[in-house]
């Protein structure tokens, strides 16, 4: 890595792997360096381990410091690119900062650490204590921190200006933490392990943390105490959990999310049978209930290995799913209706940029419902547009999708086999919206264009897209009417996410120029991974080409309701079926944003992401329009999460299901041609 850059500043590796199944991040605690952290790959040898260095710490002790949370927050995640899964560590103030990090990616819809381990930290919201530390003179700042902290070197005692640096840096960083603002919001939806020193039990109360997360939540004890970790016995116990976490957890396990008064729990084997099931109020209910299920899952993988998915609720007599024990409402839920009828549902359908290595190839294995739908629209592509997808699906690093040409046609094949699926099991939308790419899955449901014509035009908007000059796209947290001046730059408005999130394309020199002003003006974009500006002027030399393919298709009208992302209004006949519409799709700005606020003043009571993984949920939630009692939902776990795909959808069904979604339980383990499939426009 390169020192001089910016990401080369704020990371630090001790040892290079390539070959890692994961990437630790490591937040050092007040006055702490991550040399100290970076050694934990020592022990931990199928991770790579990175510290995160402040400026006006250590090796960046020369830079101005930051001295406050939410400008380390914004710097932080402006320099992480995870390319696979990742985890966050953080110990006593740094386990504050890797929790507020991994809450700005979600309102980034960024990708999440698959879990987070905090060590030594005091769970938020804190108490104002009396006397403000960072501002008290040196020699007192020296005697508070030898207090709390224990005795530092001698030199430290003896050298000025070594003295001054460190006292610098603990004032820093004191600084941030005795200035940290809690701003309360919704949960996290991740696993949250929480380590301590056994003296700091009872003052640092870290069970508490328990209230920050709705996934698996566990404390950890160690002999020691606010630095247990620099026992080499207590070390190596620290390192040995955190591998098991990371490395060595099954692939199955139990992912559960709170259903009002209810857990909606989905209990997964090594390997199938899953199932998915709905258990009482209390810990004590959930753990019973837990301990019983896993037991019938193994006792079935005995008694029928090999067989595909099993789906299970607590039934009634007739195989009836048991009655449902109140209209559970909360976190995580999605309510009944007042009048008591299930939830309007709209399936939401994301576009480039969700895709990852053997996406729905796990789904397909496990649930022959998806496979059928996902195999049809695999040999459709083959037949129809000459192009095999399954090679570049199994590549488990997802080089090949990181190419338009692939990565497009083989997000709309999963996104509409998926949708298939969820209509077959009963979870029919009411409306839908797509981002971009995501439209054509939307109007292909809708009956607009056929799968094969829209699977060809897909193919062929990839191809042309992939062969158009290169470009570069900029994330930017500004709403679009602040964003007029950079659009004199030679830059396109490519899509609006957010009230307050829009992306810009360009060719590389215009975008690094606005990259530079809004950098300047204190608000730096982000660029993305993609070798072509999107929705820009660069895409003007593919759309007589698409027009001309468009115009063959012979289009229809919607038989179901779905949003323009070009209007953000809902679709019009003439729209559907204008060749020019579907042609100059790639140029317009994607205006989810609009579609999104046209879709909530239908109030459906869900929205469900219907793709791979949670970018848009992200989006939706962090929302200020989001009406009391709209949720939404990922049909699919975060690819970085340890979580099997075909839990994660259990998981959501089972959400589902206690809201009052008609389920048709028994037709997960169907095979296609044993039972009638519904088609959503006829």
């Amino acid at each position: 890595m390169n020192a001089g850059t910016p990401r080369g500043r704020w990371l630090v590796t001790r040892t290079r792997r390539p070959d890692a199944v994961a990437d630790l991040y490591c937040f050092a605690h007040a006055g702490g360096s991550p040399g100290e952290y970076v050694r934990f790959g020592d022990e931990l040898p199928e991770l790579e381990v990175h510290g995160i260095q402040l400026p006006g710490r250590a090796a960046r002790h020369a830079e101005p410091p930051v001295t406050g949370m939410p400008e380390l927050v914004d710097a932080v995640v402006a320099v992480l690119e995870p390319q696979r899964p990742f985890a966050f560590f953080g110990h006593s103030l740094g386990g504050l900062v890797a929790f507020e990090v991994t809450r700005a990616l979600r309102r980034l819809g960024r990708p999440l650490p698959t879990r987070l381990l905090l060590s030594s930290s005091p769970p938020p919201p804190h108490p104002r204590a009396a006397t403000t530390v960072h501002t008290l003179p040196d020699d007192e700042l020296l005697a508070e921190v030898e207090r709390r902290w224990g005795a530092l070197p001698a030199q430290v005692h003896e050298d000025a200006a070594l003295r001054a640096m460190v006292l610098g840096t603990f004032r820093a960083d004191l600084r941030i933490f005795e200035t940290y603002h809690f701003e309360p919001g919704p949960p996290l939806q991740i696993p949250l392990t929480v380590f301590a020193g056994e003296q700091e039990r009872e003052t640092l109360r870290v069970e508490n943390w328990r209230e920050h997360t709705e996934g698996p939540f566990e404390t950890v004890h160690l002999p020691g105490g606010h630095f247990y970790f620099r026992a080499p016995d207590q070390r190596h116990r620290l390192l040995a959990r955190i591998r098991g976490l990371l490395v060595e957890e099954p692939s199955g396990g139990t992912v559960h999310v709170r259903a009002g008064a209810h857990r909606v729990v989905a209990v997964t084997a090594p390997v199938p049978p899953y199932r998915a099931f709905a258990v009482g109020e209390t810990d004590e209910d959930l753990a019973k209930a837990l301990q019983r299920e896993r037991e019938k899952a193994r006792h079935e993988l005995r008694q029928a290995a090999g067989q595909a998915v099993t789906g299970g609720v607590p039934t009634g007599p007739g195989g009836a799913p048991a009655a449902r024990r109140g209209a559970p409402t909360g976190p995580g839920a999605a309510p009944q209706r007042p009048d008591g009828r299930p939830p309007a549902i709209a399936f939401v359908f994301p576009g480039q940029g969700s895709q990852y290595g053997r996406m729905g190839l796990a789904l397909a294995h496990d649930l022959p419902l998806f496979r059928a739908e996902l195999d049809r629209c695999l040999d459709l592509l083959h037949s129809a547009a000459g192009m095999d997808l399954r090679p570049v699906l199994q590549d488990a690093t997802g080089a090949g999708l990181r190419q338009t040409e692939a990565a497009q046609p083989a997000l709309f094949a999963l996104e509409y086999a998926l949708a298939r699926t969820l209509i077959a099991l009963g979870v029919r939308p009411a409306a839908m919206i797509g981002h971009s790419l995501g439209e054509y899955v939307a109007a292909t449901l809708a009956g607009v264009m056929e799968l094969p014509d829209a699977l060809r035009f897909v193919a062929l908007r990839a191809r042309l897209m992939q062969q158009a000059p290169p470009g570069a796209m900029l994330a930017v947290p500004l709403p679009e009417h602040a964003l007029a001046p950079c659009l004199t730059e030679g830059t396109d408005l490519a899509t609006v996410n957010a009230p307050d999130s829009c992306v810009l394309a360009g060719t590389e020199e215009a975008i690094a120029r606005v990259e530079e002003r809004l950098a300047g003006a204190g608000t730096p974009g982000r660029r993305l991974r993609v070798s072509h500006a999107f929705h820009s002027r660069m895409m003007d030399g593919c759309v007589d080409r698409l027009r001309e393919a468009a115009a063959g298709i012979g289009l229809r009208p919607p038989a179901e309701r779905f949003v323009s992302g070009v209007t953000g209004a809902w679709i019009t006949a003439e729209q559907a079926t204008d060749p020019d519409y579907w042609a100059r799709h790639l140029r317009q700005t994607v205006r989810f944003s609009d579609a999104v606020a046209t879709l909530l003043a239908d109030a459906p009571g869900v929205l469900l992401e219907t793709g791979p993984g949670p970018a848009l949920t992200g989006l939706v939630k962090r929302r200020s329009d989001l009406p009391p009692g709209t949720t939404a939902l990922s049909s699919l776990p975060h690819p970085g999460a340890r979580t099997p795909e075909t839990a994660g959808l259990l998981t959501t069904l089972g959400t589902l299901w206690t809201a009052g979604a008609p389920v048709d339980w028994a037709a997960l383990g169907a095979v296609p041609g044993d039972r009638p499939t519904i088609p959503l426009a006829a």
